[in-house]
């Protein structure tokens, strides 16, 4: 008894005409899995998505943070203190190491963990933006994803989430708890579950913006899914920082022992 295949709406074949049925499932299916993976990384977009008059202004807001970063980077330091290179470049190849470890959440939805936290906590602000921005272009590479995939893709993993871990810092430092506790769980977990979350918000508007509105609401209705990427992802970042903070805390830029350590 013959079966009779149910193919996508819109395809249609020719009964009796094997080969043309066969080549046209898989044109059927590789579609279907496209369209699927239209954001099969979390933070990281498909240049299919974004429009091209909205990748461009990403294009020049990515190339002037960057300029600003590499005019205003305190370069001396790096020069006289080789451990600072040593974890300028580093932190690039942990941050792209850990990008390509990605894992199935649900169906066509791939997710990958950020680490710009600790890298934010590490080098400072503007040298966790230019590693990062190595990062990401290493990353998009090795992945085969279009070039221009890289603004939108630089926006959600870099730049959000260095901007607030590091604004969190800034507000851990301005209130009046001087506790070593405040700094490695406030800044590391906290930080690292805060950056996920506003990166995963900053997705959804910019897919909002470029007019797909049906990711939007798949990925509302996937809520719980983002959630579950909090604690881990706080954990990671956290666990880095307390080791660091404890053991080493002369690698870390943004720690200020006198105001932690002086209560």
């Amino acid at each position: 008894m013959n079966k009779r295949h149910r193919f996508p709406p819109g395809l249609a074949l020719r009964e009796g005409n094997t080969h043309a049925s066969s080549c046209a499932y898989r044109r059927a299916g590789l579609w279907q899995r496209g369209q699927a993976q239209g954001y099969h990384r979390q933070m990281t977009l498909s240049a299919q998505l974004i429009p091209a008059y909205l990748s461009a202004l990403l294009l020049c807001l990515m190339s002037l943070v960057c300029a600003a970063c590499l005019w205003t980077a305190n370069w001396t330091a790096v020069r006289q203190v080789p451990s600072r290179a040593h974890l300028l470049f580093g932190g690039a190849i942990a941050c792209l190491g850990l990008w390509l470890i990605s894992f199935t959440v649900i169906e066509g939805v791939r997710v990958h963990f950020l680490g710009m936290t600790a890298l934010t906590l590490i080098l400072g602000w503007r040298f966790a933006i230019l590693a990062g921005s190595a990062a990401v272009l290493a990353h998009t590479l090795a992945i085969g994803q279009s070039v221009t995939s890289i603004p939108a893709t630089w926006l959600l993993t870099v730049a959000v989430p260095a901007t607030i871990s590091r604004w969190l810092v800034y507000q851990l430092r301005n209130t009046r708890a001087q506790n070593l506790f405040v700094y490695m769980l406030g800044a590391g977990f906290g930080g690292g579950a805060l950056s996920s979350l506003a990166a995963t918000v900053t997705a959804v508007g910019l897919l909002w913006l470029a007019g797909q509105q049906t990711l939007v609401h798949q990925a509302l209705e996937n809520w719980p899914a983002a959630l579950l990427l909090l604690f881990p992802e706080g954990f990671i970042n956290g666990m880095v920082i307390s080791a660091l903070t404890v053991f080493y805390p002369d690698l870390l830029k943004t720690f200020d022992d006198e105001h932690y350590l002086s209560g």
